[in-house]
C-alpha cells in the first residue's frame, strides 16, 4: 500500500472516530509499527539513548525499549491530531492547551519585523500552528516536501484547512523574506538540516547538523527567533511554551545566535526524548 493510501485511511479514520476510539487505534498500529521497523526502533533506541548518555543516565534495555515504545506511540497519536484537528476557535484552544510565557510572543511580534517561530519534530509543531492562527496571529510555515505529489498535497491540503500559509522549503526563501517584512509569524524546524551545510554544531555533547538558516534569516532581516513548542501531556491536553525572544541585536555573530538556539532545543529534549520524532540515527 503507498504512503498516500495510509495517509488516506488515518485522514479518514481519525476524523470518523471518536477522538478517543482514534488514539486507541492508534496505538495499535504504533505498536506494530515498532515490532515491524527494526531500523526505525534501533535509530529511536540509538536517540534516546544518546540524551540519556549526556545527562549521565544509564538506563537498562529494558527501559530504552519502553521509551523507544513510547515515541512510536506518541507519534501514532501525531498523526490522529494531524488530521482530526481542522480549524480551530479560541475557545477550543483554551480547553486544549495552556500557553506558557505568551508574553514572550507579544514582546517579539510588537517589534514589527516579523517573528521566526523555531520549533522541531517535537511533541506536536504542526497543531501549534492551528492554535497560533487561532489566536488570531498570521502565521506562515517552511514545509519539507513529501516523497509523492499526492501525499505532499494532501499535507498541504490540511495545513491550509487550519489557516496557515504554506511554503514549501527549497523554494521558500523570497516568501519567507516577504513575510516578514508583513509580520507575519514564520514557522521552521530547527532538527533536521536537509541542506549541504558542513558547519556542524555542538549538539548533547558531539557534533550534529542544525540548520543554520533560522540564524541566517534572524541575522539578515532583525526578525527575532521566538522557539516554540508543543508538547503533549499525560491527559492528551498540550502545554504551549514560548522561550523569551532572541534578537539578533543580542548576539555577536550568526553561529553564537545557532548554539544558543541548540541549547534551548538540547533543554526541551532533555524534558521529551519520548516526543523527538526522528527515526534516523541522528548524531552517525
Amino acid at each position: 500500500m503507498s504512503d498516500y493510501m495510509i495517509y488516506q485511511a488515518a485522514r479518514f479514520l481519525s476524523r470518523a472516530l471518536p477522538l478517543h476510539n482514534a488514539y486507541a487505534l492508534g496505538r495499535c498500529i504504533s505498536d506494530l509499527c515498532y515490532l515491524f521497523d527494526h531500523r526505525g526502533r534501533r535509530c529511536v533506541i540509538s536517540n534516546i539513548r544518546h540524551i540519556l548518555d549526556h545527562q549521565g543516565r544509564n538506563p537498562g534495555k529494558a527501559e530504552l525499549e519502553r521509551m523507544a515504545r513510547e515515541n512510536f506511540r506518541n507519534f501514532g497519536r501525531y498523526i490522529v491530531d494531524f488530521f482530526h484537528y481542522d480549524r480551530m476557535t479560541s475557545g477550543d484552544v483554551k480547553r486544549l492547551a495552556e500557553i506558557e510565557n505568551p508574553e514572550a510572543l507579544r514582546q517579539a511580534h510588537g517589534a514589527g519585523r516579523g517573528v521566526l517561530l523555531a520549533s522541531a519534530h517535537l511533541g506536536n509543531w504542526e497543531l501549534g500552528g492551528a492554535i497560533l492562527h487561532a489566536l488570531g496571529y498570521p502565521i506562515t510555515a517552511v514545509a519539507y516536501p513529501q516523497r509523492t505529489r499526492k501525499t505532499h498535497e494532501l499535507f498541504q491540503s490540511q495545513r491550509r484547512r487550519r489557516g496557515i500559509n504554506i511554503l514549501t522549503f527549497g523554494e521558500a526563501a523570497r516568501g519567507v523574506l516577504r513575510a516578514l517584512k508583513r509580520g507575519d509569524l514564520i514557522g521552521v524546524l530547527s532538527d533536521r538540516d536537509y541542506t549541504l551545510n558542513q558547519n556542524p554544531v555542538t549538539f548533547f555533547g558531539a557534533p550534529a547538523r542544525l540548520p543554520s538558516s533560522p540564524a541566517r534569516i534572524s541575522m539578515r532581516t532583525g526578525a527575532p527567533i521566538v522557539p516554540t513548542f508543543l508538547i503533549r501531556r499525560e491527559d492528551n491536553r498540550f502545554l504551549l511554551r514560548f522561550h523569551n525572544p532572541l534578537f539578533p541585536e543580542q548576539f555577536q555573530s550568526q553561529d553564537d545566535l545557532r548554539l544558543r538556539l541548540a541549547a534551548i532545543l538540547e533543554s526541551e529534549l532533555r524534558l521529551n526524548p519520548c516526543q523527538w520524532y526522528i527515526f534516523d540515527d541522528f548524531w552517525a
